[in-house]
């Protein structure tokens, strides 16, 4: 039988810890016994006291009535929303990462999802968005763009004290803020002043890194360095999106892994493969809650793909890119790929291979 946890392990405030210990309750599991309604009258606890010793008795219930009250970001999209639970955009106090190829729409999303995070209660969450920017992938005219689509599609829309939503364009550029930076020391320290800046700008609802990969695949020799540091930065950026239930979205590029080749055969014959995969190796990986991948086919279609996920199965959805930024796809009747490099850029996918792998081959330098 397990060991009883002492009520004084508790992380309680002084005042609140002076009266359960005089109240003589000596466990946690006497403390759970009793109910809520009856320690509040014998302890003669406060509203806030009450609030603070349910959430240390009870700590998941908690954690579940928190997550309630969270404001998710829709992508523009219903079916990349649906990849998230509840089927409404991706969530606060969690990583999610966006990974493909170049132009698969990466940072279109990115951006789209800086604009709707301003899109104002109930509707959305009614903030503002920062966007740091690693690749100069930040394009103003385009995000304008995008911007004025939104207005006019939220133009009559109520909001949460039931007169009509006045977002304009410039109110939408004024509400992301952007910082480009250059290398990794100004990422790293552009990562740890978030903090202050989501303080002091308390209305932030989203962070967009654009991309985590870009800076630290071209300046590191040391690998070992290389992996405690951007270990470090998504420590960094999941502890601000659990203290200040803010979304954060990672994007990352992709990179290509050779396989090593084992017998004397294979070495002889000249024959190598390789795989792509999101960048930054299994450390990175461990440390985003969710992980989608976009594709760009070559027959014009485009879809994303759930790949790691907590609560929702993996999926793949279709979605289009138009003047106005992300939207579902229109023809509803468009094939949706069984799997998620059918058409992309040439390469195979073998479904006997791990997620997020697609097979390449080279013969003698050439792609087959």
């Amino acid at each position: 039988m397990a060991a009883s946890r002492p009520a004084v392990t508790l992380r309680l405030s002084a005042s609140l810890r002076e009266k359960v210990l005089r109240s003589g309750y000596g466990t946690v599991e006497e403390l759970r016994a009793a109910p809520i309604g009856d320690l509040a009258s014998e302890l003669k606890l406060s509203t806030d006291q009450i609030r603070e010793l349910q959430h240390q008795l009870h700590p998941s219930y908690q954690t579940l009535e928190h997550e309630k009250k969270w404001s998710p970001i829709t992508t523009s999209s219903t079916a990349i929303d649906a990849l998230f639970r509840g089927g409404q955009g991706i969530p606060p106090g969690k990583i999610t990462e966006i990974c493909g190829l170049s132009g698969s729409g990466k940072t279109q999303l990115g951006l789209q999802l800086c604009i709707n995070a301003q899109i104002p209660c109930p509707n959305g969450a009614g903030g503002t968005s920062i966007y740091v920017d690693t690749e100069g992938s930040f394009v103003a005219r385009r995000v304008a763009q995008m911007a004025m689509s939104c207005s006019d599609k939220l133009s009559g829309v109520e909001d949460s004290t039931g007169s009509g939503t006045t977002m304009d364009a410039e109110s939408i550029m004024q509400g992301i803020q952007y910082c480009r930076v250059h290398s990794p020391v100004e990422l790293i320290a552009m990562i740890r002043a978030l903090d202050g800046i989501v303080q002091a700008h308390p209305k932030t609802k989203l962070i967009v890194v654009d991309s985590i990969s870009f800076l630290f695949r071209s300046n590191f020799s040391d690998m070992n360095l290389r992996t405690k540091l951007v270990a470090n930065v998504g420590r960094q950026l999941a502890a601000l999106a659990r203290e200040y239930d803010v979304a954060v979205l990672v994007i990352n590029q992709m990179t290509t892994k050779i396989e090593s080749l084992n017998s004397r055969a294979q070495r002889s014959s000249e024959h190598l493969s390789g795989k792509v995969q999101p960048a930054l190796g299994e450390t990175w990986a461990n440390i985003c809650t969710h992980r989608i991948r976009l594709y760009s086919h070559m027959d014009g279609r485009r879809s994303a793909r759930l790949f790691k996920s907590p609560t929702t199965q993996e999926q793949t959805v279709s979605f289009q890119i138009v003047g106005g930024g992300i939207s579902d796809v229109d023809d509803t009747s468009l094939h949706v790929p069984g799997s998620p490099a059918d058409g992309d850029m040439g390469f195979g996918f073998d479904p006997a291979e791990a997620l997020f792998w697609e097979g390449i081959s080279w013969k003698l330098g050439q792609v087959t």
